[in-house]
C-alpha cells in the first residue's frame, strides 16, 4: 500500500488524515512532520497508522506520495530535503507555481498540483489535481474524488474561485451589523446567521446545481431577495467582486 508523508501540519492536514484514516477499513500509512507538536501527535493519538517523524527528512525517507501543506514563505525548506527520483510530490499551496514545484524537489519526477479543501475531512470533495499525475489522482479518490485537470490556467481559475471563504463571512459580518444596529444582541444575530445560512446552502448539494436557477428560486419578484440583489447590481458589488477575482487570479498565476 502506497505511504503518505506531509510537510505542514496544521487545520488542512488534520482534515486530509481524518478523510484517510477516519471509519476506513483499511487506512493508509501517514507520517507526520513534527513541526505542529500539538496538532501531530494528536493525530498519531487517534490513528495508529499515522506516525510523527522526527523531522522533515525523516518525513520524505519512510514515504512514497509527499502532500506539502505548508505556506508559501516556507517552501524554500523543501530545497534543504533530499529527494527521490521516485517521490511524487503534490502541493496544495497558494501561490506556488508547478514548474518552481518541480524546481524545489528535484530529482522527484513527478509532482502535481491540488486544492486540497477541509471537505476532505468528510470525503464529500472531488479536489481538482493538476496534472493528473496517477498517484496523486488516487490519493484523493481516498478523499471522496478527484478531479482532473489537464490545462493549467484552468486549475489557476479553480485555485482563485476556491481561496474565497473569507468575503463570504465578510458578507455575513455585514449582516450580522446591520441586525445588531437594530437592537438584536450581536450573540443572537450570528447564531441566527449561522443556522439560516447552513440551511440556505442545502440546494448546492444536488448532483447538479444550477446556481442561475437557485438565485431565481430565492428572489421571488417583488420580495426583498430581488431588491437586494437588484440594488448591489445597480452598486457594482458583483462587478466589483470579479475585478477583484481577476486581480487574485493574476497575482496568483504569475501574470
Amino acid at each position: 500500500m502506497t505511504t503518505y508523508g506531509i510537510l505542514g501540519v496544521g487545520s488542512l492536514a488534520s482534515f486530509v488524515v481524518t478523510g484517510l484514516c477516519d471509519g476506513v477499513d483499511d487506512p493508509p500509512e501517514v507520517v507526520l512532520s513534527p513541526r505542529n507538536a500539538g496538532v501531530a501527535g494528536g493525530l498519531a493519538a487517534t490513528y495508529p497508522t499515522v506516525t510523527v517523524a522526527e523531522d522533515n527528512q525523516a518525513v520524505l525517507d519512510g514515504v512514497d506520495v509527499v502532500l506539502v501543506l505548508l505556506r508559501r514563505q516556507h517552501c524554500d525548506a523543501l530545497l534543504e530535503l533530499t529527494w527521490r527520483p521516485e517521490h511524487v510530490v503534490v502541493s496544495a499551496v497558494a501561490g506556488l507555481p508547478l514548474a518552481e514545484l518541480a524546481d524545489l524537489v528535484r530529482p522527484a519526477r513527478e509532482v502535481a498540483r491540488a486544492v486540497a479543501m477541509p471537505a476532505a475531512a468528510t470525503r464529500s470533495f472531488r479536489t481538482p489535481v493538476h496534472p493528473p499525475v496517477a498517484a496523486v489522482l488516487s490519493l484523493f479518490e481516498r478523499l471522496g474524488g478527484a478531479l482532473p485537470i489537464t490545462d493549467g490556467a484552468q486549475f489557476e481559475a479553480i485555485y482563485t474561485s476556491m481561496g474565497t471563504f473569507a468575503p463570504f463571512f465578510e458578507y455575513l459580518t455585514v449582516l450580522s451589523d446591520f441586525l445588531v444596529d437594530h437592537g438584536v444582541p450581536a450573540a443572537d444575530a450570528q447564531q441566527l446567521l449561522a443556522a439560516t445560512f447552513v440551511d440556505v446552502a442545502r440546494p448546492l448539494s444536488r448532483p447538479t446545481p444550477d446556481l442561475a436557477e437557485i438565485v431565481r428560486e430565492y428572489a421571488p419578484p417583488g420580495g426583498g431577495n430581488e431588491q437586494l440583489t437588484t440594488l448591489m447590481r445597480e452598486e457594482g458589488v458583483f462587478d466589483g467582486m470579479r475585478r477583484a477575482l481577476d486581480a487574485v487570479h493574476e497575482r496568483l498565476s504569475g501574470r
